[in-house]
């Protein structure tokens, strides 16, 4: 048994909005006729499912396009579809790409058999024979000679010791300029922490697919890997990292013992520090890369779903760096509720708004959620925005030594300051607050929307080993 997550739309194809008619015709003209099934697949990125037939046999695609104009991934989408080509060629089992359109920018791809979530699997030892055939298969994907991948444009770093470094580094400057000047004080810390915490002892290089632990499986058949959106050349054991973050979703057993089988077959060596410090890295940086569409989102994505996705990712990057130093968290004082709104039952109402329109229309439904979701959130900010501000002002004022009046100049100068004063000696107060800093924004997030549950979780530890 397998889990399918896709809500899809099927389309009258005699009467295609633009965008669709788009992707319709170019199905029809590379494979000689339209599409037998073709459905809008509902989710945060645009997308699409068709099936066509080839050499007289039916063939299930997916049609995977960029997530939008404001989200900025590390590679583009035209290097993911020539990653697809160079894994398949080195015995990795992929989605066979056939082909890019060009407007809308978006893969055409294989849909590959069965669907996701080894948990599913009733039979225990089959769920163990479908995760050791992916983690097999992601060892012979580390394997494959880096040149390969340099070869269609991946970038490779010069001192191997760096190539995870530089990936998450590349993250932050990235944010950066996707950011449009405004300050991330959490980013500036974790861009000098991975720096003065870099493992000089690793190597060994490949391709890292980074968001890890993708992958289809048809009853107890691993079929193959999928979502390169994030791949980079670096050190492999940055994968484990990775395998935390999809846990949480699609759970994948006792990580220490896919740890510890991916060493048998490798001969490779991952220690729990080295796991420790990947997560702080690969969630760290991976939540900062959707931290712009907080100020500049497109108006169909569902604002608060990135919103918990973000925080959460960067929650765990924390939880890493937290492993790391062996310093546990300190549970905040519960925010106080603000007992003065005006008219305290606004954000109720928008939310009834939001709930009141019943509708068959899945698109619809989409965006009335989403809308909900937003609602609840503004509430809870406008109840407890003041007192959780103030906390954070005491807390960056205990730091600096300096005092601000708003979150915007508080940001700018604790940013500052671990620019240009703070070091490593300051790294367990800044951890510290911003264990604090993390909590009270997932207060804000808790039951709002589809997405609240990421305020419940934490990723699954690794356990130490003698001598570890």
């Amino acid at each position: 048994m397998a889990t399918d997550t896709l809500t899809r739309m099927p389309l009258d194809t005699e009467h295609l909005p633009l965008l669709d008619q788009q992707v319709f015709d170019w199905l029809t003209a590379r494979f000689g006729a339209p599409p037998l099934e073709f459905n809008r697949v509902l989710r945060w990125r645009t997308g699409w499912e068709a099936t066509v037939s080839i050499d007289g046999k039916e063939q299930g695609l997916v049609v995977r396009a960029n997530r939008g104009g404001s989200f900025k991934p590390p590679i583009s989408l035209e290097l993911e579809a020539r990653l697809h080509d160079v894994m398949e060629a080195n015995g990795v089992l992929v989605p066979h790409v056939y082909g890019m359109i060009d407007e809308p920018l978006a893969i055409v791809m294989e849909k590959l058999p069965g669907g996701i979530n080894t948990n599913l699997i009733k039979n225990p030892d089959d769920r163990w024979k479908v995760r050791r055939e992916f983690v097999e298969m992601l060892a012979i994907l580390h394997e494959a000679p880096v040149d390969d991948f340099r070869a269609v444009g991946m970038s490779v770093a010069a001192d191997p010791v760096r190539g995870s470094l530089e990936y998450y580094q590349y993250n932050c400057e990235h944010v950066r300029k996707a950011s449009a000047g405004r300050p991330i004080p959490f980013l500036e810390f974790l861009d000098r922490w991975l720096e003065r915490n870099m493992p000089t002892d690793r190597t060994r290089t490949g391709l890292v697919t980074a968001d890890s632990a993708q992958f289809m499986h048809d009853d107890d058949r691993f079929t193959g890997l999928i979502d390169f959106e994030m791949a980079y050349v670096g050190d492999p054991a940055a994968e484990f990292a990775g395998f935390r973050v999809r846990d949480t979703t699609e759970p994948l057993g006792d990580i220490g013992k896919l740890r510890d089988y991916y060493e048998e077959i490798t001969g490779d060596h991952v220690t729990r520090k080295l796991i420790a410090y990947h997560t702080a890295g690969y969630s760290g940086t991976a939540g900062f890369i959707t931290w712009p569409l907080a100020f500049e989102c497109d108006p169909d994505v569902d604002f608060v779903a990135y919103l918990q996705f973000t925080m959460c990712m960067c929650r765990w990057g924390l939880q890493g760096v937290m492993e790391f130093m062996d310093l546990p968290s300190e549970p905040i004082a519960e925010p106080v509720a603000n007992t003065v709104l005006p008219f305290p039952f606004t954000g109720t109402q928008a939310k009834a708004n939001a709930t009141f329109w019943k509708t068959d229309d899945k698109a619809l439904s989409y965006h009335l959620e989403a809308a909900q979701a937003l609602a609840q959130y503004l509430e809870r900010c406008a109840i407890f925005g003041q007192s959780i501000l103030e906390a954070d002002l005491l807390d960056i004022r205990e730091l600096t030594g300096k005092s601000a009046r708003t979150r915007e100049e508080a940001d700018g100068m604790l940013a500052d300051w671990i620019c240009t004063k703070a070091g490593a000696e300051d790294d367990v107060r800044l951890v510290l607050f911003f264990d604090r800093w993390f909590q009270r924004q997932n207060f804000l997030l808790k039951g709002c929307g589809t997405q609240s549950w990421y305020t419940e979780v934490w990723l699954q530890p690794i356990a130490a080993r003698p001598g570890e």
